[in-house]
């Protein structure tokens, strides 16, 4: 992450800025992140989840990990809190399969800077995924494959919906809740995009429901 000043964002949450925690591979990374977040006005607090310290933080807003600490278990405080992924190069693939088996909120490389990092902030706190815009074109450009059934309308409407909520990590249960239907209705569409697509994994569906919910924006 490289450091600048930046205009603030409206990150405040009842007048109180964002509460950040970092959990990294690289300790060096983490305490260089926290420094540069602490000089920012829309963050309030910033600690370094440390596993041989006892810490915690009231009601932690960000968890920012990478491909490292993102499968270490979690104390329960930061049960609530949004996950941002550092990403030191992962592969499109990788990226896909981290997406599927973790809830992740936005996915920042790491050469980003403070002000980019802090708009990816404010985008979660919306309700959006964030991820920037040079990983979401290798990730549309890896789904190319799938470009003609998109376009020849090969899915239907409620399919769609089905791609984009597993884009997002979200379990079978999970979409059944979200679109109103039964798990077993989940699983028969997801059997038939497979079908369709040629596909069968879901993490060969990551890239296709990003470049589909892109297409909705």
């Amino acid at each position: 992450m490289t450091t600048n000043t930046c205009e603030p964002f409206n990150l405040l949450r009842n007048g109180v800025g964002m509460r950040v925690v970092i959990s990294l591979g690289s300790s060096l990374l983490g305490k260089a992140l926290q420094e540069q977040l602490q000089q920012q006005p829309e963050i309030s607090e910033v600690v370094v989840l440390n596993p041989d310290r006892d810490l915690e933080l009231s009601e932690p807003d960000f968890l920012i990990t990478d491909v490292y600490t993102i499968k270490q278990s979690k104390p329960a405080w930061l049960t609530g809190s949004k996950t941002v992924l550092l990403d030191y190069g992962l592969s499109e693939d990788s990226i896909a399969c981290l997406i599927i088996t973790n809830k992740i909120n936005g996915i920042m490389t790491v050469d980003a800077d403070m002000r980019l990092l802090l708009k990816a902030f404010h985008a979660i706190n919306n309700g959006q995924i964030w991820i920037d815009n040079c990983k979401i074109k290798a990730l549309v450009n890896f789904a190319d494959n799938t470009k003609d059934s998109i376009i020849a309308g090969c899915l239907s409407n409620k399919e769609r919906e089905v791609v984009m909520n597993i884009s997002q990590g979200l379990t079978n249960k999970e979409i059944a809740s979200q679109l109103y239907i039964s798990e077993q209705t989940v699983k028969t569409h997801i059997n038939s995009i497979f079908k369709k697509l040629n596909m069968t994994r879901r993490t060969q569906l990551v890239p296709l429901g990003i470049k589909l919910k892109e297409a909705l924006i």
